[in-house]
């Protein structure tokens, strides 16, 4: 771990996919001021998604060339579609700002508990399968990546027992309000 990585707070956010835990983070960083690092991506835009803000749409082969040279911290392939953070977009915010989040799977989410210990701290957000799949269907997510969604959902779940803090995500507000509330106790009050 080189030293740009030795202060600082990573709240990873994991937990299953369409639990809100995306919006959870984006609501609880606009309250706290917390900023995100936006992974890298293969896979096309979904529909409302923006480059940049949810993930940096990238080319296939620009993202294996950006691998070889070892720019990424983790990657993974999901449905045939690359994932990564680069390392350098990490450092850079923590040098900055301090305390960072990110929205991730287990596989980074345990890749980010290895390196920094307990410098990162992992908030799984989920929601029973049922409700997920309700969400997504008001939502009008087509129905491909509905059932992407669901066929993963069990091997998703059974992360909640590894990590820090786990919020079951019933009541929007309330979900943030707890988790804000968690998030807090791991930032130093400001002295005056």
């Amino acid at each position: 771990m080189d030293g740009s990585m030795e202060a600082g707070v990573v709240f990873v956010f994991t937990g299953t996919s369409g639990s809100g835990r995306k919006t959870i983070a984006q609501q609880i960083s606009k309250e706290l001021g917390i900023t995100s690092i936006v992974s890298y991506t293969t896979r096309a835009p979904r529909p409302q998604e923006t480059d940049g803000s949810d993930y940096h749409f990238i080319a296939r082969s620009d993202f294996i060339e950006a691998d070889i040279r070892g720019e990424f911290f983790q990657t993974a392939e999901i449905d045939g579609n690359f994932y990564g953070l680069k390392r350098e977009d990490i450092n850079a915010a923590l040098r900055q700002h301090g305390h960072v989040y990110v929205v991730v799977n287990r596989y980074a989410a345990n890749k980010f508990k290895y390196e920094f210990r307990d410098r990162a701290v992992r908030l799984f957000i989920y929601a029973n399968k049922q409700t997920i799949q309700e969400r997504l269907e008001a939502r009008k997510v087509p129905g491909h990546i509905i059932s992407d969604y669901m066929n993963h959902y069990i091997e998703e779940v059974s992360y909640r027992k590894d990590c820090e803090h786990v919020f079951e995500n019933l009541d929007l507000q309330h979900t943030i309000d707890q988790v804000k509330q968690t998030i807090l106790a791991y930032i130093p009050a400001p002295t005056s």
